[in-house]
């Protein structure tokens, strides 16, 4: 067999073969699309109830789930996200790794396949938590048109793209799937309820201003809440962005770094 005989890898197609996997992976496990569904539905039913008179006296039920609609999307598509990380560093263990490393075939596909699947799965709960709480009282701005409305819809989904690629970069250093489990649900917790999905800036703690406000569940919550309106901020979008370019652009290159390491 000469060089030009030997099959070489093909990143776009490697990528589609491995997002097809993991397509079917989620299929034969539907106790991950209903974890990324189900959870943040029951957040909202049980919070809104708890939090609605609180975080808003006196101004009812319906504006509170106008105002934390968009966090639980996000929260939906940021604890989904744990799964994508624990089945990766499944695959590492399993020896599926190495396996693929004996043959043509990118290094970075099988990252790259799990984190285009996460899009379906992101679009999945955004519609789904959507028409939950529209049935809750969540409406739509009289500004908001069809864009507005598909903005609100997918653009969780850009921020989806870029916290998979820091999910794997994590479960590919980690050395169990109890310490996966352990650490970034401990990371995501703090994110969640330390962002102005819940409460507005103003009423946290001082200390934890500056937090929320650099948080990335902040930007995409207030870019999803201007999409509802119908008055999307251009700044808030760009910032919000950002993270999710620059998750996939950092977290990514250290994947490669890692697989061409090992």
């Amino acid at each position: 067999m000469t060089t030009t005989d030997i099959p070489r890898a093909s990143l776009m197609l490697d990528t589609a073969l491995m997002t097809r996997r993991a397509f079917t992976l989620m299929r034969r496990s539907p106790t991950t699309p209903m974890a990324a569904i189900g959870f943040p539905v029951i957040l909202m039913l049980f919070l809104s109830v708890s939090f609605a008179e609180v975080v808003m006296p006196g101004a009812g039920f319906s504006e509170y789930v106008d105002y934390s609609t968009p966090l639980f999307i996000a929260m939906g598509t940021t604890f989904a996200t744990l799964g994508t990380a624990i089945d990766a560093h499944t695959d590492r263990i399993s020896g599926f790794r190495n396996r693929m490393q004996t043959l043509p075939v990118s290094p970075i596909a099988p990252f790259a396949g799990r984190a285009i699947a996460d899009l379906v799965r992101n679009l999945m709960t955004s519609v789904v938590v959507t028409a939950v709480a529209f049935a809750l009282g969540f409406r739509f701005g009289p500004k908001a048109d069809l864009l507005d409305v598909l903005g609100f819809l997918t653009f969780p989904l850009v921020y989806g793209f870029g916290l998979a690629w820091f999910m794997l970069a994590v479960a590919e250093w980690m050395s169990s799937a109890e310490a996966v489990n352990a650490a970034l649900s401990a990371v995501l917790l703090v994110f969640s309820f330390l962002s102005t999905g819940f409460v507005k800036l103003g009423d946290l703690p001082g200390w934890a201003e500056p937090i929320a406000e650099a948080n990335p569940i902040s930007k995409i919550v207030e870019v999803m809440r201007g999409f509802a309106s119908g008055a999307a901020d251009s700044g808030a979008v760009l910032a919000a962005s950002a993270w999710a370019i620059g998750m996939t652009v950092v977290f990514g290159s250290v994947l490669i770094l890692m697989t061409r390491r090992k």
